[in-house]
């Protein structure tokens, strides 16, 4: 029990960190009027999870690589809770048709990410089925 702790409290260190260090550094090159680093953490991770998990049934990796990453770093690198107050925080402030795009296109570019994340995996395992 205390290693898997440890294991995804490792990999949420690192998820978490990364989170912080990108979303500054997209948040300087694009500025605050929309939450365009949440929308492009979440669609990110949304791509990783959607490869890794494919992968993952794929190769015989180990249960702890998998909370390693899944888990812990992808879990916590994904802002869900940041992404939802924000459209809320839009969406108070009156700015409905950028809480709509928040909302949607968080949703929207999220499916089609872990989607072309299950594609490229398969891709990359010679199209087989996990």
């Amino acid at each position: 029990m205390w290693k898997t702790v440890l294991i995804v409290g490792l990999g949420g260190f690192l998820g978490a960190n990364l989170r912080y260090w990108l979303g500054g550094w997209i948040a300087g090159r694009f500025g605050l009027l929309f939450p365009i680093e949440t929308m492009l953490i979440n669609v990110s991770g949304s791509f990783l999870l959607g490869l890794f998990m494919t992968l993952a049934l794929h190769f015989p990796w180990s249960p702890e690589w998998r909370q390693l990453i899944a888990i812990g770093f992808i879990g916590s690198f994904t802002t869900y809770s940041t992404y939802e107050y924000e459209s809320l925080r839009l969406i108070l402030e009156g700015s409905w048709l950028k809480a709509c795009l928040n909302l949607f296109g968080s949703l929207v570019l999220g499916l089609i990410a872990v989607f072309l994340g299950v594609v490229v995996a398969r891709w990359l395992i010679g199209g087989v089925e996990p």
